[in-house]
């Protein structure tokens, strides 16, 4: 009958749920109303609805469990060095990834296969790689971030890039509550893209990833710091590390307080066909003249059926250097980073000052640059204004 009260037998489940919620929180240490500026290399962002570390796959099976039975949304955290977060923070659980370990699988005269659980530093890796005298990530030496992180986004760096070494990678399926291995096939791997990041964003969450290493490797100087830094000299794996990490030094600066923090890399470079960059080098030679498009030349890299620019060119041309938004403000060293210039940048200094950006470069080049870091907590709208 209308209006009459709920039966026990109706009434228990609820609390069965209730009560199977409140144990999660207690299991793996649910927090509410946490901050997450902390957390990023850019120390800017609003709290998490919930928030939690997970140390194993039974850990982020439970926290999967907590924000499906809440209804939540779910982010997954890594090393926090390539996301923007709103200053509203994040409606939802927020999930750290603290797995962590690294074993050899295989290894022969010629090649090492190397399990790294998604919570390790990238960089930890990277100089296990040389200082064992393993060749393939040497050029992404002193890069922040984790393992599982890097390879979502397929970082690249001085001619190498993640997918170059990616064997297979271990994640769970929230679809189907599984554990897979997907080969690097499976990852749809491109220029900072892969499918974690892409078509099948917010499916997957990175275990694992399995890396090959080959033992008889030849250094790759193809890019201008690096070709002038060893000027015709065959450098060994310690000297490239070195080198990379000095060169990146000067231009992307990571420091422990909020001040100068910074996402990285922010702007994407820009990849065209042969006719698209026809018309971008009849613009630059209107806007800037023969001098600058000489230079354009020389910046570009030819691919086999793309031609590559430099992001951090065209923000120099159009003397974007130094421009600051409230906070937010464009690196001096290194055009492509944004930096938190005063400690207390927000949020929208930043989208502020990549809408400026943007307009200024489209303007006098006729290229809209994309973002690099991953934009979490913002509405369809905010993102629309700094994407279209």
């Amino acid at each position: 009958m209308e209006g009459e009260a709920e039966t026990d037998c109706q009434a228990r489940p609820r609390r069965d749920t209730h009560k199977r919620l409140e144990e999660i929180i207690k299991m793996i240490q649910i927090k509410e109303d946490e901050p997450l500026a902390p957390y990023t290399t850019f120390k800017i962002g609003g709290p998490a609805k919930y928030f939690c570390a997970v140390k194993d796959v039974d850990d982020l099976k439970e926290a999967l469990a907590f924000a499906k039975g809440k209804g939540l949304p779910v982010f997954v955290l890594g090393g926090g060095s390539n996301v923007l977060i709103s200053d509203k923070g994040f409606d939802g659980l927020v999930i750290k990834m603290e797995l962590c370990g690294a074993r050899i699988l295989l290894e022969d005269d010629k090649e090492v296969i190397l399990k790294v659980a998604a919570g390790e530093k990238w960089d930890g890796i990277v100089e296990m790689a040389v200082k064992n005298g393993w060749w393939g990530i040497e050029n992404l030496s002193h890069i922040p971030g984790s393992c599982g992180a890097v390879v979502v986004q397929n970082v690249g760096a001085y001619g190498q890039e993640v997918r170059q070494t990616v064997k297979e990678v271990e994640v769970f399926d929230i679809l189907d509550n599984t554990v897979k291995i997907m080969s690097n096939e499976d990852c749809g791997f491109g220029y900072r893209r892969s499918v974690f990041n892409g078509i099948e964003k917010g499916r997957y969450v990175i275990l694992s990833v399995r890396f090959r290493f080959i033992k008889d490797g030849k250094p790759n100087l193809d890019y201008r710091d690096l070709k002038e830094r060893f000027n015709g000299r065959n450098p060994s794996l310690r000297g490239i590390r070195q080198a990379v990490t000095e060169i990146r030094d000067k231009k992307y600066p990571f420091p422990q307080e909020a001040k100068n923090g910074n996402a990285g890399s922010f702007f994407k470079n820009v990849v065209l066909d042969a006719e698209t960059y026809g018309c971008v080098e009849d613009l630059v030679k209107k806007n800037f003249g023969e001098g600058i498009l000489s230079e354009l030349r020389q910046r570009v890299f030819k691919e086999a059926e793309s031609i590559k620019i430099p992001a951090a060119f065209l923000l120099d041309i159009c003397g974007l250097k130094d421009v600051q938004v409230g906070g937010a403000k464009i690196n001096r060293n290194q055009p492509l980073v944004i930096i938190n210039a005063t400690g207390k940048a927000t949020s929208k200094d930043v989208l502020d000052l990549i809408k400026k950006v943007r307009q200024t470069v489209c303007e006098k080049t006729g290229l809209k640059l994309a973002h690099e870091p991953e934009l979490v907590g913002f509405s369809p709208g905010e993102i629309k204004e700094v994407e279209n």
